[in-house]
């Protein structure tokens, strides 16, 4: 691209195609030839449009240029370029505070980075295979084969995530986000067609929710993902590109296979060690934490660069598109009469959409480095995504610690009555006693009550 204000510089500026993009913390040398008619001598020069992203190293200030004769009007200076930032850039040549041409420049993430998502995917898979297994030792066949039956939970779950959760992406994409960013604006409507998943089924574990209910909503919606995200996809989604955009069946099938066969697995084990059960929950629960924060620390630092990306409008459709998810599904739940157990199961299993598979459909679509700013959104996301049930557990938490403590044990209660109201008389007369009879009651009383503390350290 060369501007209108190149007219008063006698000479073409260009930039070989074969100049690759390159990654953040690299450095590239550039090639930018002068040809010419005509004699031309005068300072050039080179700079990054904004220096955040990068910078130019050779040469930091202007530089003289001279076409004649001698070189046949022609000139070529290596510009060496730092890369500073994901992104894109303009290299700009500048004459007397004018720019008179610009390169496009594609810097895409660094080396390290690229190999610690890839480590990182690879930890989070074989976590979710261990995690999946723990999950098939809680499962009931004839409890699933009963929902399957009367599948009133996973339909109202199909169609709040199929029928309402794209539609809450779409009108999020539109109103909120910036018009000219296609590519973000689509990553959130790939995110609303997502499947339920993810840790939706852990987080029913959690919440002491209905785990069948959950493994039978998960494995009908990633079964109609199939069908579901591409008839999506191609309607509504055809409004942010012309491009055919990819819906990665493979990766559907993957998730089908990864919930499928641990889950038989755990099944077939706990069937021969049933007295292990209540030890899997507890080993579940526990897992559940480490994965929350363990691997929410992991997963922002091999993606540190997405928090320079996020603003006010990417966050604000991060919480509103789950959240949202939470209480439309508890609501449509509710008018279909489902007890509170599996509206909260209908509604976790909502808000917590498989964001990976909206995440590989971006990666086979968009090259690099839009697809590093795209799932800019979706990253979010599953940051925001489990933060209200993290408040509302230590809330309740917190409720059920206060409330056992402010709870008086009736039998004390009633024994103490007892004392004051001297035996069986109703009469507020004071009965005279014995020494022996006073000790006796009193021994009595404080066995009774020592019996009752030990009942309530046992509960």
């Amino acid at each position: 691209m060369i501007s209108e204000s190149e007219a008063f510089f006698p000479a073409s500026i260009f930039v070989p195609s074969t100049v690759e993009n390159f990654r953040t913390k690299e450095n590239r040398t550039i090639p930018i030839h002068f040809n010419s008619n005509h004699t031309f001598e005068g300072n050039i020069l080179f700079k990054c449009e904004d220096s955040y992203y990068c910078e130019v190293i050779v040469p930091k200030n202007e530089t003289f240029i001279q076409l004649s004769k001698e070189n046949n009007y022609s000139v070529t200076i290596d510009v060496i370029v730092l890369a500073k930032f994901v992104g894109f850039n303009e290299l700009e040549v500048v004459m007397n505070d004018t720019v008179i041409f610009q390169h496009r420049l594609r810097i895409l993430r660094s080396s390290t980075e690229h190999i610690l998502a890839k480590v990182f995917t690879a930890v989070t898979a074989i976590f979710i295979f261990f995690v999946t297994f723990l999950m098939g030792t809680q499962l009931s066949i004839d409890c699933i084969w009963q929902i399957m039956k009367r599948p009133v939970g996973p339909l109202t779950g199909f169609f709040c995530q199929f029928g309402i959760m794209p539609l809450v992406a779409y009108g999020l994409a539109k109103t909120i986000l910036p018009s000219e960013d296609k590519a973000l604006q689509f990553s959130l409507f790939a995110a609303g067609c997502s499947p339920g998943g993810g840790k939706s089924s852990f987080w029913t574990i959690i919440f002491n929710g209905n785990l069948d209910l959950s493994v039978s909503m998960t494995l009908t919606q990633t079964i109609g993902a199939m069908a579901m995200m591409p008839l999506w996809i191609y309607t509504l989604g055809s409004t942010f590109f012309d491009e055919r955009i990819q819906v990665p069946f493979l990766s559907l099938s993957e998730s089908l296979a990864s919930l499928i066969i641990p889950s038989a697995l755990g099944m077939i084990f706990i069937h021969y060690k049933r007295h292990l059960m209540e030890k899997c929950r507890r080993w579940i629960k526990i897992a559940t934490w480490i994965a929350t924060f363990a691997f929410t620390a992991f997963g922002c630092y091999v993606n540190i660069y997405v928090f320079y990306l996020f603003t006010w409008r990417i966050l604000a459709c991060a919480c509103i598109q789950p959240w949202c998810g939470y209480i439309i599904a508890y609501f449509i739940a509710w008018i279909f009469k489902q007890n509170h157990t599996d509206r909260l199961t209908i509604a976790i299993e909502t808000g917590v959409q498989n964001i990976g598979i909206a995440m590989i459909m971006l990666m086979f679509s968009l090259p690099e480095p839009e697809v590093d700013i795209a799932i800019v959104q979706p990253i979010a996301i599953l940051l925001t995504t489990d933060k209200p049930l993290l408040i509302m557990y230590f809330i309740r938490k917190l409720y059920r610690k206060c409330k056992s403590k402010k709870t008086v044990p009736t039998e004390n209660v009633k024994y103490h009555h007892n004392l004051w109201l001297n035996g069986n008389s109703p009469s507020l007369t004071p009965k005279k006693t014995s020494a022996n009879e006073k000790n006796s009651k009193f021994t009595e009383i404080n066995e009774q009550n020592s019996n009752n503390s030990k009942t309530d350290l046992l509960n």
